[in-house]
């Protein structure tokens, strides 16, 4: 792109000649006629333009009169577009074809006069008396309500100037306005060039438009984060003509400058806020890492960050940073990144609780375990590798694949289309429709089978009525609906241990053990009348749930987080045993916290003059002396059995702030459960963990280009900052 400046500054207005003036405007206006849609109030008629022609004619104006563009120009009479040709011919040729009544009566009343000079040079003068006369130019000889749109069809994309429109550059040149044409792909002026963008600058004066434009530009770049847009939507002709309906005119930044300008200085300031954020963390806090591919299938990874501020009884988190992480990385690789991760954010590794992964890298997980650092497979990570095991058997893989071709088949035939509509009406399926499913996602692959299976009637008459359709591609068996059938029954309840998290304000580990548990020893239970498809599932889930969790260490942690979370503190599925193995440690880590506390609490009296005893203290001190310190391990017995006698809290309350209140009884095993409570079930935060919020947030997360995926995916994490 290069910049090149078409007007010299007004000192050198003097020197510039009209006809370079009017060469460079007849090049803008060619430009302008390839773009834009511009929403206007008025339609008006600058003073300058007398010729009686321009009665039944307008340039598109805002409320204000300010006139939008001079491309074009629209008939009062008809709202007919025409292009400004900077004479009246095409006016009076309009009104000849289509409005030959009113051009008679113009006529008659006010003949045409023999013109010596051109309608250009007239309009030219009369503006430069207009300019010496010191008359306002927003006075018009005509000026007419109308709401309308006009369209510009092309790629110039829009005027970002605040203070200059594009639509009055006649005017702004005139009085030797700078001008900037700014050109994309090195192309000059004289030759036509798709996406060229106008800057018009006026650095000395700031207007209230051009306040507007502002909000406008930050309101999009929001847009965009929030939502993970990719910044080319601005260059869409739909989101332009949305845009421009919804606030006319106004500054649409280019692509261009979002990825290069806009975005990273967002991210920037974002990035020092959450880094001063951090810095402020005293307490412990969790680590999440979660592995994704992009539609390239190229694999990156997200890290992020969950604690809780000392005197509040909630959980935030942070989004740190994604990298782009081959697959060939090895453990030396995965080591550094980590390192310069935790360097860069000033985290160190003694102060992380564990780092809950959604990925299945053996070299990630050796690098984390060799820098001491406990691990803790992510839930959601967990249950789609489960779902998606079974999803890949031969059997469920053909079942899926005719699924998806019969639910492609109805909605490419219309009359199958209306008839499923009509049938879904009737047995009133209103509540979630048959839909492909998005294989990523294992949630949409089991909502198209429970919906397909309830379709299962409506899908053979529509199939059976219908011509035209191949049954052999689309034909399910009876043993096949069967395998649909338990395979909906026997993922059920993963379902809805998603959408028990889901309603969680942040779900954290202590939920774990009861969780897996209930799977393993109810949910997926092998009962007599299950069938062998049915029992050889939940035998196969089953074991992989557990395997997934079986290390010592990764059973211990999450026992202890069970523990000191007051909905589950009595472990109702341990059994003494396991109780007993599990207070020893938290009693140990209990006597080191309040060790550890004593001694910063320890202040040495300072060398004086000593303070006179009372009488009191002088008859009775040596028979009252009492012993006021009592031993680190007896407080660590009364704070817990005082616990432990607490009632048990309901399911819905939050255990921070069930804590937060119990901090006074039990301040020193409230900093322990702090510890715990700082890890999160699962890497995704609460508002991505519902089933179609996981599709729509994975499908943009995969399109963003790589050059701003780190960028855009923390701005978009962390847009509360």
């Amino acid at each position: 792109m290069e910049n090149k400046q078409l007007i010299p500054s007004s000192s050198s207005k003097s020197n510039t000649s009209d006809d370079t003036k009017n060469n460079i405007q007849m090049v803008l206006a060619k430009m302008m006629e390839e773009k834009h849609t511009y929403t206007y109030k008025k339609l008006v008629v600058p003073m300058s333009m007398r010729s009686i022609y321009w009665k039944f004619f307008g340039f598109p104006a805002t409320e204000e009169g300010d006139i939008l563009t001079k491309v074009k120009i629209v008939c009062i009479i008809c709202k007919t577009q025409i292009a400004y040709n900077r004479n009246t011919s095409n006016l009076r040729m309009h009104l000849q074809n289509k409005h030959a009544q009113e051009l008679h009566e113009l006529e008659t009343v006010n003949p045409p006069r023999r013109q010596t000079l051109s309608q250009e040079t007239k309009e030219h003068r009369a503006q430069k008396r207009m300019l010496k006369a010191g008359v306002n130019a927003t006075h018009h000889i005509y000026t007419t309500n109308a709401d309308g749109t006009v369209q510009i069809g092309g790629d110039i994309q829009f005027v970002t100037d605040p203070n200059i429109s594009l639509s009055s550059v006649n005017d702004d040149m005139s009085i030797g306005q700078p001008l900037h044409v700014m050109i994309k792909n090195g192309t000059t002026v004289g030759h036509s060039s798709p996406n060229m963008t106008f800057l018009m600058p006026d650095e000395n004066s700031i207007s209230r438009s051009g306040t507007d434009d502002r909000t406008v530009s930050d309101a999009i770049t929001e847009f965009i984060i929030m939502d993970l847009q990719l910044p080319e939507v601005v260059e869409g002709r739909g989101f332009q003509r949305l845009i421009a309906t919804l606030r006319s005119p106004c500054e649409i930044p280019c692509k261009r400058k979002l990825e290069d300008e806009i975005i990273p200085k967002v991210y920037d300031s974002f990035r020092e806020s959450v880094a001063t954020n951090l810095s402020c963390i005293e307490s412990e806090i969790g680590l999440a890492i979660e592995e994704w591919k992009s539609k390239s299938n190229e694999c990156f990874v997200t890290f992020s960050v969950y604690f809780q501020n000392i005197g509040e009884a909630s959980l935030d988190y942070k989004v740190l940073s994604t990298l782009h992480a081959p697959i060939e990385w090895g453990e030396i690789q995965w080591g550094t990144a980590v390192d310069s991760l935790l360097l860069d954010w000033d985290i160190r590794v003694e102060r992380i609780t564990a780092v809950v992964i959604g990925t299945s890298r053996t070299e990630l997980l050796d690098a984390l375990i060799s820098r001491g650092l406990a691990i803790v497979p992510c839930l959601l990570h967990t249950l789609q590798v489960c779902a998606q095991a079974c999803f890949d058997t031969p059997e469920v893989a053909n079942i899926l694949s005719k699924c998806r071709a019969a639910i492609g088949a109805i909605a490419s035939h219309p009359a199958a289309s209306t008839s499923l509509v009509m049938q879904e009406q009737l047995l009133e399926f209103d509540e979630y429709p048959m839909v492909m499913d998005y294989p990523v996602i294992w949630t949409s692959t089991y909502n198209m089978l429970e919906q397909i299976l309830l379709r299962r009637n409506i899908i053979d008459n529509i199939f059976e009525s219908i011509e035209g359709i191949d049954q052999e591609v689309i034909e399910l068996s009876n043993e096949q609906w069967k395998i649909i059938e338990d395979l909906v029954s026997v993922l059920e309840p993963f379902k809805v241990t998603i959408m028990t998290l889901s309603e969680e304000k942040i779900p954290l580990i202590s939920l774990l053990k009861p969780l897996l548990w209930q799977l393993v020893s109810s949910h997926l239970k092998v009962k007599e009348d299950d069938n062998d498809i049915a029992r050889s599932f939940k035998e196969s889930l089953s074991e992989m749930l557990c395997d997934r969790y079986a290390d010592n260490n990764i059973t211990l942690l999450l026992q202890i987080a069970t523990t000191l979370d007051p909905r589950f503190k009595q472990l109702p599925y341990a059994t003494e045993e396991h109780k007993s193995m599990v207070a020893t440690p938290i009693k140990e880590m209990l006597i080191k916290l309040i060790e550890d506390e004593s001694e910063r609490q320890m202040i040495v009296e300072p060398v004086g003059k000593k303070s006179r005893l009372s009488g009191m203290e002088l008859l009775l001190g040596d028979l009252c002396t009492l012993r006021n310190e009592i031993p680190a391990d007896e407080k660590a017995d009364l704070e817990f059995i005082q616990y432990q006698s607490e009632a048990t809290a309901p399911l819905d309350c939050c255990p921070l702030q069930w804590w937060a209140k119990m901090s006074v009884k039990c301040p020193n095993l409230g900093k322990l459960a702090r510890r715990y409570n700082c890890v999160p079930a699962c890497c995704s935060p609460p508002n991505h963990i519902p089933p179609d919020v996981q599709v729509i947030h994975d499908v943009r997360r995969a399109a963003l280009p790589p050059h701003l995926t780190d960028k855009l995916l923390f701005l978009h994490g962390n847009h509360n900052v």
